[in-house]
């Protein structure tokens, strides 16, 4: 607890003794105040500026406000909210994260309408989007400079290095992957052809070739009556038998037929989605996405690799809500199946830099994460959109991010029957968007990482002075 004397509280004293060291600066030395936010007990709290951070991140971290309190375009006491867009009252500058404040680097963001996080490094023009946990910076990529040296890139294709498809196909779960391996498709069956008595089991038994159907129900035979009765009975060989060589596994229904997955060899829905999503063999192939990102980085940044950090960039496909996945669990008719965990930070407006699975942190080393890049470069994530003032399904065309076009992130949304496999976009308004088949061709806006040895030659970060990296 407090004590008070005097009629001052020691903390109160404290503090004022802080804010004294933060002003005062002594004859013959150059000195910067840190910034500070005031938080709802009217109380002064001051970013870090750690000793270790050097280059773009130190003039950042200069630069940055905490985002847990009031300060110059943060009007709420509890700072940033990303229940809303960025905004003049909802953040314009450069934020350090606060519960990030006591680590060795912590993370530094730009957000909102800012216009001095423009970068030219390698011969291209990029925009800083915030600091590594290893005190590096990633950049995105924004096209290349004019006649005269200058970033004045904002808009339009030319930020991007062209368009491409996330995958060749969004009709598999496996397909929100930067890379993926096994592949199950998306099937389905016409409600026409439904219109005989099937066996329909809550769960199956595998022998000798034969899968059979136990806890069984029969249907009437008469889809539209069916469709919503089948509860948890998702496992079929849609005739009026109780075994078969290959089982269909039926996630989601309507009026308009039943969709499903067919299963051979014994395997189980709980087997498919280990296949896809767990396990250390889920990263075989590489996505069209990560192709074309590759063949641009080999064409034009190897002679920078040593410029470069290989930090993490995450895919991150955790599931936090099965669906009709979940063979003892919801409805049928429950039309989003698979939630992803970028989605369901989305829509708790909770953005966080977290990789939860080693699987999903690609990285060229495979000491800090899966090892599987080639090269230190991939896409920007959700999270990182969020950060910098983007909002699921909200328009905003003043953020930093902000292009008028569409292009990918690398965070997967959800997977349901109408639209499959989705990958968290941006769109032509700036809004996020979490229902874009995979096999769209959208633009494509590689992300490297700078590092924290990088050292800032000129420049102010201005579209007319951006900061210029040293490269010789």
């Amino acid at each position: 607890d407090d004590v008070t004397y005097n009629n001052t509280t020691v903390s109160a004293a404290l503090n004022d003794l802080y804010n004294l060291t933060q002003t005062y600066c002594p004859p013959g030395y150059e000195c910067k105040a840190l910034k500070y936010v005031t938080n709802c007990d009217n109380n002064k709290v001051y970013t870090t500026t750690p000793n270790n951070l050097s280059g773009l991140a130190k003039i950042m971290a200069d630069n940055a406000y905490l985002d847990n309190g009031r300060s110059e375009f943060v009007t709420s006491c509890s700072g940033v909210s990303f229940n809303a867009i960025s905004s003049d009252t909802n953040g314009k500058g450069i934020y350090e994260i606060a519960s990030t404040k006591n680590d060795t680097y912590p993370i530094y963001y730009y957000r909102g309408e800012v216009d001095n996080n423009n970068v030219k490094f390698a011969g291209f023009c990029w925009k800083a989007i915030r600091t590594t946990d290893t005190g590096g910076v990633k950049l995105i990529y924004n096209g290349s400079p004019d006649g005269s040296g200058n970033c004045t890139n904002t808009t339009e294709t030319d930020t991007q290095i062209g368009t491409s498809a996330f995958n060749s196909s969004s009709n598999s779960p496996a397909y929100v992957g930067y890379m993926y391996s096994a592949v199950y498709n998306n099937e389905k069956r016409e409600a026409t052809n439904l219109t005989t008595p099937y066996v329909y089991g809550n769960s199956v038994s595998y022998s000798n070739g034969t899968y059979t159907l136990t806890n069984t129900m029969t249907s009437t035979g008469t889809w539209s009556d069916d469709y919503n009765t089948l509860n948890n009975n998702h496992y079929t060989c849609f005739s009026n038998n109780n075994t078969c060589s290959s089982v269909y596994y039926i996630y989601f229904t309507n009026l308009s037929g039943a969709f499903y997955f067919t299963l051979t060899e014994g395997k189980t829905i709980e087997d498919l989605l280990d296949e896809m999503f767990n396990g250390s063999n889920i990263n075989t192939t590489d996505s069209t996405a990560k192709i074309k990102i590759d063949t641009w980085y080999s064409n034009n940044l190897t002679s920078y690799t040593s410029y470069i950090e290989d930090t993490i960039y995450c895919n991150d496909r955790y599931i936090t809500r099965l669906g009709g996945f979940d063979s003892n669990g919801e409805f049928l008719t429950t039309e989003y199946s698979l939630y992803f965990n970028p989605y369901s930070r989305i829509i708790s407006n909770a953005p966080s830099l977290e990789c939860k699975r080693n699987i999903d942190k690609f990285t060229v080393s495979n000491s800090i994460g899966n090892g599987k890049l080639t090269y230190p470069v991939a896409l920007i994530t959700s999270d990182e959109v969020m950060f910098a003032g983007g909002r699921l399904n909200a328009n905003n065309s003043t953020y930093y991010l902000y292009t008028s076009q569409l292009y990918w992130t690398m965070s997967p949304g959800i997977f349901q029957p109408y639209s499959n496999g989705n990958e968290i976009d941006i769109s032509t308004s700036g809004l996020m968007n979490e229902v874009t088949y995979n096999n769209t061709a959208e633009g494509i806006r590689p992300v490297i990482s700078l590092k924290s040895t990088d050292v800032v030659e000129s420049g102010d970060g201005t579209q007319t002075n951006p900061y210029v990296i040293k490269t010789s």
